[in-house]
């Protein structure tokens, strides 16, 4: 056998974590219920006849929304007058456990004040400032970009240009030259006609 085989150390198999679970805050029994509004009032009525019919929860609850939304006013007035008479005697009740118990437990309800702790106020202004951060560098990457490519499209017009001047000099150049030659043809030819008016002379 080789060494690594001798020197390697058996694996343990290892266990999975267990996810630790958050431990629900205790209701307090005294805490009055939150009242329903008209449409849950309805479905609490219609649900055990529904129930019967060996229909899935799923298909309970469409059924549901599709009865409340055939159902005639007349009969929607009575149950939202009841969830109104409902809220009352929450907001009542609500008073009356305040004064018992001077610090009751949060609550999420949409009437009572839900008063959000210290370490979650911190949490939320953390995020918002994150959030602008990444908004500002953001914005300084873009403006870096835009000025990055108005320096590339001036260095391309630089180049653009300084071609253009050049060939135009070449070609300058090319025409002196070739005017240069063609007037130098012509002043030889005129000298060689004149030398033989001369001689025939």
């Amino acid at each position: 056998m080789s060494s690594n085989t001798k020197n390697s150390k058996p694996i343990k198999n290892r266990k999975p974590k267990k996810k630790k679970k958050k431990k629900k805050k205790k209701r307090d029994p005294n805490l009055p219920k939150r009242p329903r509004n008209a449409y849950f009032l309805f479905a609490g009525d219609m649900r055990p006849t529904l129930h019967k019919t060996g229909m899935r929860m799923a298909e309970i609850n469409r059924e549901l929304g599709r009865l409340w939304n055939e159902l005639p006013d007349e009969r929607k007035k009575g149950y939202q007058e009841q969830s109104e008479i409902n809220k009352k005697r929450y907001a009542e009740e609500m008073i009356e456990y305040r004064k018992n118990n001077p610090q009751p437990l949060n609550e999420s309800s949409s009437d009572s004040s839900s008063s959000l702790s210290e370490n979650t106020i911190r949490y939320l202004k953390m995020q918002q400032k994150k959030k602008k951060r990444r908004e500002r560098k953001k914005k300084r990457e873009y403006i870096k970009r835009m000025r990055e490519k108005k320096r590339k499209m001036k260095k391309k017009k630089k180049q653009r240009r300084s071609s253009s001047t050049h060939r135009r000099s070449k070609h300058k150049k090319k025409r002196e030259s070739s005017s240069e030659g063609s007037n130098g043809y012509y002043s030889s030819s005129s000298s060689s006609e004149e030398s033989s008016f001369s001689s025939s002379d």
